[in-house]
């Protein structure tokens, strides 16, 4: 079952990015993200950067594979919702500045980036 729920997950994240090409914005960068048990949603444990896209928004911010997502728009990332994730994701248009602060290599790391027209 939790493999099913993260595997739906997973598909919910790609739908988002594939949802960008409907005039919303893109950052350029791919995450895997693991989860604790919850009684009533998934809760987020490591939102880890997998990939970042050639001349993306986020690889102009700085933004790395292996990076770990730790704050996002000022909103602490783990125990968060994973829906919550996807929807602030979902909803961010060309334009819009999205920050946030990384883990890499044990210490933290400002990225700002503003989101590209797809």
């Amino acid at each position: 079952m939790k493999g099913l729920f993260k595997s739906l997950l997973v598909l919910a994240l790609l739908v988002t990015s594939m949802s960008a090409a409907a005039g919303k914005g893109h950052l350029g960068f791919t995450v895997h993200y693991t989860l604790k048990p919850s009684a009533f949603s998934a809760k987020l444990d490591r939102v880890v950067v997998t990939k970042v896209n050639e001349n993306s928004p986020a690889m102009r911010a700085g933004l790395r594979p292996g990076d770990v997502i730790e704050l996002l728009n000022g909103s602490v990332v783990a125990g968060a919702s994973a829906r919550k994730l996807d929807a602030e994701m979902g909803a961010v248009r060309a334009g819009d500045t999205v920050k946030m602060t990384v883990l890499r290599s044990g210490k933290k790391v400002a990225i700002s980036m503003v989101a590209g027209e797809t």
